[in-house]
């Protein structure tokens, strides 16, 4: 958010929080607009609902990923690019944490409250990794398979790793196990999940 916000931002940024936080149908307009400090129709005059609030917050964070990852990976061999696809995603859950737990909320929840127009954008994420999965099969460096499942094997470990850390800090202390409580980098988490990816998938 730029240091001086407009009314809409703060109004998306603080949507962004409590989405995160509660869920879309945990969080009420009167909770964001007591955050913002203003009056629920202050936040009407910017947005039709709480459905396009959501709309604009979520399908916003996936524009903008959508749009790191088509530019991240525009050249190199499958290999490379595919580690590109895996690195980028990785690091703009590491930038974007409010927008991990979102997206983590969406998949378990069978994507119950996601817009329809994320979906666009998810779609296009898809197809980048469809093309460089195709890549690395005419190169011969990778084995066939299905784009959902290699997006899953991308997607699910890195939000629920981000994510879960409270849950692990209670295990850990639960076992007492000092080694459980040195925390792993994400970056180190990201760079370990591209190597394993890529040995499951390379001829």
């Amino acid at each position: 958010m730029s240091p001086n916000p407009t009314t809409k931002e703060k109004i998306r940024q603080k949507a962004l929080e409590f989405f995160s936080a509660k869920g879309y149908e945990g969080t009420t307009l009167d909770d964001i607009a007591g955050a913002c400090r203003i009056t629920k129709p202050a936040i009407y005059y910017h947005f039709k609902d709480k459905a396009s609030l959501y709309e604009a917050v979520t399908c916003g964070q996936f524009g903008v990923l959508e749009e790191k990852i088509l530019d991240k990976t525009r050249e190199g061999n499958a290999e490379e690019r595919l580690r590109s696809y895996i690195t980028t995603f990785g690091n703009f859950l590491i930038d974007n944490p409010h927008f991990s737990a979102i997206f983590s909320r969406e998949i378990t929840g069978g994507a119950g409250t996601l817009p329809e127009s994320c979906t666009d954008k998810m779609s296009g994420i898809l197809e980048r990794l469809r093309e460089i999965l195709d890549q690395g099969k005419t190169e011969g460096s990778f084995a066939s398979e299905r784009p959902f499942l290699v997006q899953m094997m991308i997607v699910t470990p890195l939000s629920a790793y981000h994510v879960s850390r409270p849950l692990r800090e209670k295990i850990a202390d639960k076992l007492n196990d000092p080694a459980l409580k040195e925390e792993v980098e994400f970056h180190d988490i990201v760079e370990r999940l591209a190597d394993k990816i890529l040995k499951a998938l390379t001829c």
